[in-house]
């Protein structure tokens, strides 16, 4: 009975899946579940709540409450509603004892950085009480399932110290601001993104005031800074429109010998990375520079880092200085990139799919991707200005094909790596096979937000 209790979360693990809302109404109780006993006799739970279509029925009621609660239903704005509701049912289904298997996420990843509060817990708590009351469950099922909510709420609810309140004189050049608002829907999304500033609900309150930028455009400029001060630089180059039907990126890109064949030589550099003495999890990358030799700067490239099925893709790319990234959107809701590194920290903003935003890559370094939505995608940018790299896919062989023979000063990292290990191997004639076994030394856990906080979700 205690993972029933992940009915509430499950919702949070959907969220950030579509622009849709939801246009659901609380349905009618269906003749399987008004048949449900009064007790509760020996059985499994999902035959006494009546079901497979009484569950289908008691989830189309709930999604339509939180719809139509203003408390919350801001939080489901950016969300896929026909999958939230499969999964409802896949999870209620399995939890209950019946014939099937969730495939959704976990309730620590999908909480991470989404800053719920206790209003918005008990929100969905109530609304999930109105509909087990309209359903006339049982009052013995009913308060196993109430009853398992409280232990878990620590794992759902972020505590108030980690929440970081807007200063009350930007939240009132905000109130100015809303006050302009004609709309009386973008008031109320204006109203609340100030709300959640004041909560100190940062990334959620950054969400809200997005939406109200898209509809407002220059309108709402004094209020920028009570959302998105401490956010790194915005990147505002214009939005491009991608074809939506473009292939899916590989997982790494960028190996230096991409632009044509090496110069001809008589040696090579084949090997693997691995990680304290196991195959790597992950993507790595070599780097190799020359010593005592000069070599020519690498072209600038245009490249891309798609955002796909809540993924980025490639999860490595290695470019050359002066290289232009496009992160096109090929989800149906919406993302947010990216990153607090300090070779160039930048936030992306957040657009529909279909479009895209470029920016310029000019400082050799390692930067990390995130999405502010999304606390769970990562992936990682290489400006290198090395002659010879290639990134590295897991387990799988790394090959230099043709490399001149001498000494040469080798940079490897892989994503388990807080920095690159650096050391000098020597290069002869023929065939060179190396292993770089590299130390576990990266965070775990997801990267923190674009504000510097923590999104991992206390346990």
């Amino acid at each position: 009975m205690r993972n029933l209790a992940l009915l509430l979360s499950v919702a949070a693990a959907c969220g950030g899946s579509s622009t849709s809302r939801s246009s659901s109404k609380p349905t009618k109780r269906s003749a399987a579940a008004s048949a449900a006993p009064a007790a509760a006799p020996e059985g499994d739970l999902y035959d006494r709540l009546g079901g497979q279509r009484a569950i289908v029925a008691v989830v189309d009621d709930f999604i339509g409450r939180v719809a139509a609660d203003t408390r919350i239903n801001q939080r489901f704005a950016n969300t896929d509603i026909p999958k939230l509701k499969l999964l409802l049912v896949e999870f209620v289904c399995m939890a209950t004892g019946g014939p099937c298997k969730y495939t959704g996420i976990d309730m620590e990843t999908s909480h991470g950085g989404m800053e719920v509060v206790d209003e918005e817990f008990t929100a969905l708590v109530e609304d999930l009480v109105g509909t087990l009351d309209a359903f006339k469950v049982p009052d013995a099922e009913k308060d196993a399932l109430l009853g398992a909510l409280g232990p878990l709420k620590p794992r759902i609810v972020t505590p108030k110290e980690r929440l970081h309140p807007v200063d009350e004189k930007l939240l009132a050049r905000a109130t100015a601001v809303q006050d302009l608002i004609t709309s009386k829907q973008t008031r109320e999304l204006m109203g609340a993104a100030i709300v959640a500033a004041r909560r100190g609900q940062r990334n959620w309150a950054d969400q809200l005031f997005t939406r109200v930028e898209s509809l407002e455009g220059a309108k709402v400029a004094d209020a920028i800074p009570a959302f998105r001060n401490g956010a790194p630089p915005r990147v505002e180059t214009p939005l491009e429109h991608m074809a939506t039907d473009a292939p899916a990126q590989p997982r790494v890109v960028g190996a230096s010998e991409d632009d044509g064949p090496a110069p001809k030589s008589g040696a090579s550099l084949k090997g693997t990375i691995t990680v304290d003495g196991k195959p790597l999890d992950g993507v790595g990358l070599v780097e190799l520079y020359p010593i005592g030799q000069k070599y020519a700067k690498r072209i600038p490239k245009k490249r891309v880092v798609e955002q796909r099925n809540k993924t980025f893709s490639p999860r490595l790319l290695a470019v050359p200085p002066g290289s232009t990234v496009a992160f096109p959107n090929y989800d149906s809701f919406y993302h947010n990139v990216f990153s607090t590194s300090s070779t160039q920290p930048f936030d992306i903003g957040s657009f529909k799919a279909g479009n895209s935003r470029s920016m310029k890559f000019d400082k050799p370094g390692l930067i990390r991707l995130g999405c502010n939505v999304h606390a769970s995608m990562a992936a990682f940018i290489f400006v290198i200005d090395a002659p010879a790299y290639v990134p590295v896919d897991g387990a799988k062989e790394f090959n230099f094909r043709s490399i001149a023979p001498g000494k040469y000063k080798a940079r490897v990292w892989s994503e388990h790596s807080k920095e690159a290990t650096e050391l000098v191997i020597k290069i002869k004639d023929g065939v060179n096979t190396i292993v770089f076994d590299l130390k576990d030394t990266a965070e775990k856990g997801p990267s923190n937000d674009k504000f510097g906080n923590s999104r991992v979700v206390e346990r």
